[in-house]
């Protein structure tokens, strides 16, 4: 039996999902935010995905992370499990794919990670939307070329910047308005958030499909992100939804 554990450390949260012979066998996260000790995470992974202890000197980990603060103690976590050191992807990395940002090791390893899921999975040309602490699209060219995309911020951040810059009004739990014309105030913040980021979203893939499409060919939108729930119900636009493209990203860049 071949096991990897996979571990995609975000802003939010550290998502982990554990491989059993090339299939996803369970996931899981804890907060980023939690100040917990290496034994103490080692411990959570440990439970939270039923690793037993036969298993863990087969383990392999694997791990990608925009929290540089975070990775050393999580990477520390990882090896008190299987007795072995991670890989850390960097920038270093060998990507099947051109990556023409600028500086290329200016963009978000967790970007490239996505972006390799969605080439192997649904092909090229993509638009890759993860709707987490922030919203990122990612653009790739038929020709296997990643030219970046846009950061805006996520959806309850625009929420608790609301909050936090006025003085009248109060935090809102975000849920899909029924009426794009609030009644409310908080009816009145949840369509402003929830519904103007669908437009936002339409046309800005609007946007993309027109830079990226050569003779009307199809291109994959491909949705991730724990927020997706609050927009997937409202878009006009067909897309895929692939709620573990990162850890499929991560499995996809160990085996290369």
């Amino acid at each position: 039996m071949e096991y990897l554990l996979t571990i995609d450390i975000g802003n939010t949260n550290i998502d982990i999902g554990l491989f059993c012979n090339n299939e996803l066998e369970s996931v899981a996260n804890i907060s980023t935010q939690d100040n917990k000790s290496e034994f103490e995470i080692a411990s959570s992974f440990v439970s939270l995905l039923q690793i037993e202890n036969e298993i863990k000197p087969k383990v392999e980990t694997i791990i990608s992370s925009v929290v540089p603060n975070k990775t050393h103690v999580v990477s520390n976590a990882a090896k008190i499990i299987s007795g072995k050191d991670p890989i850390i992807v960097d920038h270093n990395f060998n990507f099947p794919f051109k990556n023409t940002y600028n500086p290329p090791t200016d963009v978000g390893i967790d970007r490239l990670v996505d972006s390799l899921a969605a080439i192997k999975l649904y092909g090229t040309p993509c638009v890759i939307l993860d709707i987490g602490t922030c919203l990122v699209f990612d653009a790739i060219t038929k020709d296997n070329e990643y030219l970046g995309g846009s950061i805006l911020p996520g959806l309850f951040m625009a929420a608790d910047s609301l909050f936090k810059s006025t003085a009248l009004l109060k935090p809102v739990d975000l849920k899909i308005p029924k009426n794009v014309i609030g009644r409310s105030t908080e009816e009145s913040i949840q369509s402003g958030i929830i519904l103007g980021y669908v437009e936002l979203i339409e046309g800005t893939l609007k946007a993309y499909k027109e830079q990226l499409s050569i003779n009307n060919e199809k291109i994959n939108f491909v949705i991730t992100g724990g927020g997706s729930y609050l927009i997937t119900p409202n878009l006009k636009s067909n897309y895929i939804f692939n709620e573990y493209l990162s850890l499929l990203g991560l499995k996809y860049t160990y085996d290369l």
